[in-house]
């Protein structure tokens, strides 16, 4: 099995080794021609996805290949159609760091809301700034989600102490899961634009497909208020990065906290960098002890239960069609 990153955390190496499994690891972002080689080199029976990408090439390198799991729940580093085409189940470890990333989106929104990490580094160059730093608080402002999957929803229950008011965006919301859901104070909107108009915090919690790629550009952060702060901790191709830079610097918006970016790791010459009202981190929401244990315990079960032949549940799967294609062939 080819891990694409560093080793997965010590319960999940246990497992693996529990079951025999042959783990090989990569270096972080390791190019995908690297992936291809090493998976046609040892005709690897699965691959998880941790840092870097799989490619077309890749998955056709391995005749073997049974499965692929992504280490997390975003899957635009992996060619799905490639996997599709060839019957190959691409996973997810859909709801483990769930919690962790709501918690770094919150913590993200404190952050620049209090301007910490400036204030912060201003002390340890010798300032005291207590007479001219002035933050905003939280409490009672209107907080804006946009995708209201397992992450989303934990941040709506997060932010309840703050008495916040809540309203959601999410066009793949049924008619059916809006009435069951049954989170206080929560309204639904029908529109982005509408959203973006009314929200003191906008929090970015939606997955990167052709529909949501650079969703937020310069006509969206131009609809937001002067005083609001804008959340990334989803994927950072979310956002046009030279658009937010000029709003940031213009003063178009108060402020922006992110945890993912367009190109990772971000150049060194980035117009993001001067900028004081913005608190970034390099993509670590869901880097918590807790939440490791659960991603990578689940990513390395979705591999042995695929391996030993077990029937695969549809709702980790990105390409589902492909367990039904399996299901027919069998019958």
């Amino acid at each position: 099995m080819l891990v694409t990153g560093p080793a997965l955390n010590e319960a999940a190496m246990a497992l693996a080794a529990r079951h025999n499994v042959r783990v090989i690891t990569m270096t972080p972002y390791a190019a995908p021609d690297e992936a291809a080689a090493l998976l046609a080199a040892e005709q690897a029976d699965a691959v998880i996805v941790r840092m870097g990408r799989l490619t077309d090439a890749a998955i056709a390198a391995s005749s073997r290949l049974k499965i692929i799991v992504k280490h997390g729940v975003g899957v635009d580093t992996i060619d799905v159609d490639a996997a599709t085409k060839r019957q190959i189940p691409v996973l997810t470890a859909l709801g483990a760091n769930a919690q962790s990333v709501a918690e770094h989106a919150l913590a993200l929104m404190f952050g620049v809301s209090r301007s910490i990490p400036y204030l912060d580094g201003r002390i340890r160059q010798g300032h005291w700034d207590k007479a001219t730093s002035i933050g905003t608080e939280l409490f009672g402002k209107t907080l804006g989600i946009v995708g209201l999957g397992m992450i989303g929803r934990i941040l709506l229950s997060l932010v309840q102490p703050l008495r916040m008011k809540l309203l959601a965006f999410d066009p793949k919301i049924s008619a059916d899961m809006r009435e069951r859901l049954d989170i206080t104070g929560l309204t639904l909107v029908d529109d982005l634009d509408a959203l973006l108009q009314q929200s003191d915090y906008v929090s970015l919690h939606c997955p990167l497909t052709p529909s949501t790629r650079g969703m937020i550009g310069p006509s969206q952060l131009a609809l937001m208020k002067r005083d609001a702060f804008l959340i990334n901790t989803a994927r950072g191709e979310l956002v046009d990065m030279a658009a937010l830079a000029s709003a940031l610097a213009e003063g178009k918006i108060a402020g922006a906290g992110l945890d993912t970016f367009s190109i990772e790791p971000p150049p060194a010459d980035s117009d993001l960098w001067p900028l004081h009202n913005l608190v970034v981190t390099p993509h670590v929401g869901a880097n918590t002890h807790a939440a490791a244990a659960r991603v990578g315990l689940m990513a390395m079960q979705h591999v042995l239960d695929a391996l030993d032949g077990k029937a695969i549940d549809p709702r980790f799967a990105v390409n589902p069609s492909v367990l039904n294609l399996k299901a027919v062939t069998t019958a």
